[in-house]
């Protein structure tokens, strides 16, 4: 076997390292070139940072325009609701009042149809009675005729001188003058009584006359009552059929209503329930002290007896005594009790007014099937009329209450009366008030017309009652 030297050996190794040092220059390149590979890769990566960035920056803003804009659409769906809510309750309220025109035109047209029956009455017994007294007249003529015929058959030829003198005794001439002034009288008499008849007929006729003139009014008042309540019934059964198609949304406003009139309803049997209480503490320590009072005169017959508090007999009677306020004529001249005056106590306002909503169980304006339930009258008033109290009592709480405003209790005995929806109220609690006396203003709501409206209750303790039946 051949041998290489050793000097092919290093020429061989010689070789390879230049190879390769000449691939490593040509991999690495200049170093320019590295620096520029180097400066290209953290451009890119900067560029990607950036991007990345960019991306996360658009998100958030994007993020934030979305609830930006969801937050006004839900604003603005809560102001259309809110708005929706109020214009329902708008139609609500004059339909209400609307049928409240409706109802008070229906007694009037029963009131006026019954006062032409009335007429038509009066009317016929007035003729019957032109027919009698004419009859009478004739009557009184014809015999007044026939009497004068009969009496004085020689009237035309002589005179009552001449009748006097052809008298043959004096005796007869005093008895022919004697006649002739009873004569004179009795047809004095006889024509007095037929131009009192004839009097008689022509003020039958006047009032005939006048009467066919009232029913004739009557008849016009009448018909024009009743085309305005068509027209009012007919616009009621539009409004009706339109809101039917908002059943969902009156149906909640419903229910908030009732929400508030419960909670009116408790918060009012909750101060009367403490009242209550109160009056109760109140007669039995009176009646303690009156009970100790007594027990004190029993120990002896000297004026001036202590009890066991250091107080005279004088000081406790004192104590003991209840407040009054001195009754005062009021311009209703109610007098006695409330009760006693069932009936006769005044309206809870003065002027014009419409009850929009009477006290009880009524079936919904719109809703089919549906009955509301109202513990007392809703009373509809010009803007700037004051509620008045029915009755002299004590005001005995003063509140306000959602959806009612401010609120005025007056205690008359064992009777309250509730007067809600008020503006403004120039009374305080403990006051005591005259029947008549002005206890605030209805609240007159912006929000709808200034539409006024006064919530009014009647109570026996907790009882409720009809007003109804109790003003006048």
């Amino acid at each position: 076997m051949p041998h290489s030297s050793p000097s092919g050996n290093l020429l061989k190794l010689c070789r390879s390292l230049a190879v390769l040092l000449l691939v490593a220059i040509i991999s690495a390149g200049s170093p320019a070139d590295a620096q520029t590979r180097r400066k290209n890769t953290k451009t890119t990566t900067t560029r990607k940072t950036a991007t990345k960035q960019k991306t996360a920056t658009r998100t958030l803003e994007s993020v934030r325009k979305d609830k930006s804009t969801t937050e006004k659409k839900i604003s603005e769906t809560a102001t259309r609701l809110n708005t929706n809510t109020k214009e329902l309750q708008r139609q609500i309220n004059r339909l209400n009042s609307l049928n409240g025109d409706i109802e008070a035109n229906r007694s009037k047209v029963r009131d006026l149809r019954s006062h032409i029956d009335s007429l038509g009455t009066a009317i016929s017994a007035t003729a019957d009675s032109i027919k009698i007294l004419e009859d009478d007249l004739e009557a009184m003529r014809l015999a007044y005729a026939k009497a004068l015929r009969e009496l004085q058959p020689h009237a035309a030829s002589t005179g009552e001188l001449s009748f006097i003198f052809s008298a043959k005794s004096f005796s007869e001439a005093y008895s022919r003058i004697r006649y002739l002034r009873r004569f004179s009288a009795w047809r004095e008499r006889r024509a007095e009584n037929i131009r009192r008849g004839i009097d008689r007929i022509a003020a039958q006729r006047a009032r005939l006359t006048s009467l066919r003139h009232s029913q004739d009014l009557a008849y016009r008042k009448a018909e024009e009552t009743q085309t305005t309540l068509s027209r009012q019934q007919a616009e009621s059964e539009k409004m009706v059929t339109s809101l039917r198609k908002e059943d969902s949304a009156l149906r909640a406003m419903l229910k908030e209503q009732k929400r508030k009139s419960a909670a009116l309803d408790r918060e009012l049997d909750r101060l009367i329930a403490a009242e209550q209480a109160r009056i109760a503490r109140e007669e039995a320590e009176r009646a303690r002290r009156e009970r100790e009072k007594e027990k004190n005169k029993a120990k002896g017959s000297s004026g001036t007896k202590t009890s066991d508090t250091g107080r005279s007999a004088k000081d406790v009677a004192s104590a003991n005594a209840p407040t009054r306020t001195a009754a005062s004529t009021s311009a209703s001249a109610l007098t006695g009790s409330f009760e006693a005056n069932k009936g006769r106590l005044l309206f809870p306002v003065a002027g014009s007014y419409k009850i929009v909503r009477r006290f009880g169980r009524q079936p919904h304006p719109t809703l089919r099937h549906v009955e509301t339930e109202n513990s007392g009258i809703d009373i509809e008033v010009s803007p700037g009329t004051q509620a008045r109290s029915i009755f002299a009592g004590k005001v005995s709480a003063i509140f306000r209450q959602d959806g009612f405003n401010s609120i005025v209790m007056i205690r008359h005995g064992r009777y309250i009366s509730i007067y809600a929806n008020l503006s403004a109220v120039t009374v305080k609690q403990g006051d005591s008030v005259k029947a008549g006396q002005n206890i605030g203003t209805v609240f007159s709501d912006p929000d709808d017309s200034n539409r006024t409206t006064l919530h009014f209750e009647i109570r026996n303790e907790r009882q409720k009652l009809n007003p109804s039946q109790w003003v006048r």
